[in-house]
């Protein structure tokens, strides 16, 4: 009894002395190489590598002083997925008038469950104005549907809502027209992988798919129509029926299976005045290469140290120098899952939330932050969004920092976890000084990204990783406390 109390006076003493000094590059790398090693397996959702590491980051934050707000009191969330793999398929078409050649290398299928049979399906031909709510004159039917233009507006909803609104006016099945045709064998190799999604309510139709350029303009041509003609888009096409039906036959490997957010909270002394979320994906793809015989040592694991150890790490830290301050919000940390797969976890916690979303003031996404050498320049992805991007400005100008003006890091912004609060029309920013260093970050993106070349060695560059977690703490301080930032949740606008 006397050792452990020995321990626990001594933490409490490192916890003090940690929220008394700047973060490190030391102080991040020790999270990095342990989150980052081959023990943690490459940290893939369902694995032994998720549950070392979701306890690895709980235990953290429970050191730190955080306090868990999961799911009964614990430190977790639960995560429902589900994972889709084509295994067989066949698909007929036949005119009301001839038969119609299908060449099955044109297309490929896969089911939201295990086996899908169903014949005399209409195919019609879903435009880019999409469809009105409630329309039922596609339930039933097989629709082929254009990904481009990608652009959203009133008038021309973007592609997910489009396939949303398709699923949830009946349409048995939805198949994604790939206008490009060189780009066709890349999409189907890359559809042939497992997809996972949240388990339950979900935006995918009861029969999947792709189809290439080629095979739809020749089925469309059986109807007197140019393939070209409906994929220019400068006609508000809502619905066209090809006048066609469709046999299928899919057979698909389905794996249901959970995973974990982990959540810790800081509580403020005001929660009803909102509070702040910090946020990383945990996630990366675990052993993502097949065991090669002739080569047994050759590596395996994509140990992701860069996405997303680096950002975990990040967390750790400004949630010790953030937990014993005086706050007048409540702080929120999440560590989201299944991110890799379609920010999922971040999905998950928006469909069930700790905390009101609209309560929320802002939300900071720490992801990919150790490729800067100096951490001058930041990237604010989420700019302009209409968050307070004043308040952003006014803490970079505190402490010395520059905020990087091209905006060629905002193509970045529906590609990571922040994206989903902004859906939510709640402030949402990903600032790192990383994605403000074009060069060296092209340069991670065309090499160890997503591969087993990511992993601690000493190419990582830790000095901007350090520079923005410090930055964070300063963003935590500064809206937590209702003295420098007394705005109010949901307008982002606030009253200096």
């Amino acid at each position: 009894m006397r050792f452990i109390a020995v321990l626990i006076v001594s933490g409490l003493f490192f916890c003090a002395a940690a929220r008394a000094e700047v973060i490190s590059e030391a102080d991040l790398l020790r999270h990095i190489e342990i989150l980052a090693s081959d023990g943690f397996e490459g940290r893939k959702p369902g694995t032994v590598g998720e549950n070392k590491t979701v306890n690895y980051i709980a235990t953290q934050w429970a050191f730190a002083g955080l306090r868990p707000a999961g799911e009964k009191g614990s430190w977790y969330a639960p995560v429902a997925l589900v994972e889709r793999r084509p295994v067989s398929f066949r698909m007929d078409i036949s005119s009301r008038r001839r038969t119609v050649a299908m060449a099955q290398d044109g297309i490929i299928l896969r089911g939201r469950s295990r086996a899908f049979r169903q014949s005399n399906m209409p195919i019609i031909f879903a435009g880019f104005a999409g469809t009105e709510p409630g329309d039922r004159s596609v339930a039933g039917k097989l629709v082929l549907l254009p990904r481009m233009p990608s652009d959203e507006s009133d008038e021309m909803p973007g592609f997910r809502n489009r396939k949303r609104q398709l699923i949830e006016d009946g349409a048995v099945g939805v198949i994604t027209i790939i206008e490009d045709q060189e780009r066709w064998p890349r999409f189907r190799r890359f559809f042939h992988r497992a997809a996972t999604v949240l388990a339950g309510p979900e935006d995918h139709a009861a029969l999947e798919g792709l189809i290439s350029f080629d095979q739809f303009a020749a089925l469309v041509r059986q109807s007197g129509l140019d393939a070209e003609t409906l994929l220019a888009g400068k006609d508000a096409i809502s619905v066209i029926d090809l006048e066609l039906d469709a046999e299928a036959r899919v057979d698909t490997r389905v794996r249901r299976y959970m995973s974990h957010n982990v959540i810790g909270k800081i509580p403020g002394a005001d929660p009803n005045r909102g509070a702040i979320l910090f946020m990383g994906h945990w996630d990366h793809f675990g052993i993502c290469r097949v065991e090669d015989p002739l080569q047994p040592d050759k590596d395996r694991i994509c140990n992701g140290a860069v996405d997303n150890a680096s950002g975990i790490s990040l967390l750790i830290e400004a949630a010790k120098r953030l937990s014993g301050e005086d706050h007048d919000r409540d702080i929120y940390f999440l560590a989201t899952t299944a991110e890799e797969k379609g920010l999922l976890g971040a999905r998950a916690f928006v469909r069930d939330p700790p905390v009101a979303l609209e309560n929320l003031i802002a939300v900071f996404n720490a992801d990919t932050v150790a490729l800067s050498g100096s951490g001058q320049t930041i990237a604010v992805i989420g700019m302009g969004e209409a968050g307070p991007d004043a308040d952003i400005e006014a803490v970079a100008a505190q402490q010395g920092r520059k905020i990087d003006r091209s905006g060629k890091a905002d193509g970045y912004l529906g590609r990571q976890d922040g994206y989903i609060f902004l859906e939510r029309d709640i402030p949402a920013y990903m600032i790192t000084s990383a994605f403000a260093d074009e060069e060296r970050l092209k340069a991670y993106i065309d090499g160890p990204y997503h591969d087993v070349s990511d992993e601690v060695n000493d190419s990582l560059l830790l000095t901007g990783a350090a520079a923005d977690a410090n930055f964070h703490v300063a963003l935590g301080r500064y809206f937590a406390s209702t003295t420098t930032y007394p705005g109010k949740a949901t307008s982002g606008e606030h009253d200096n």
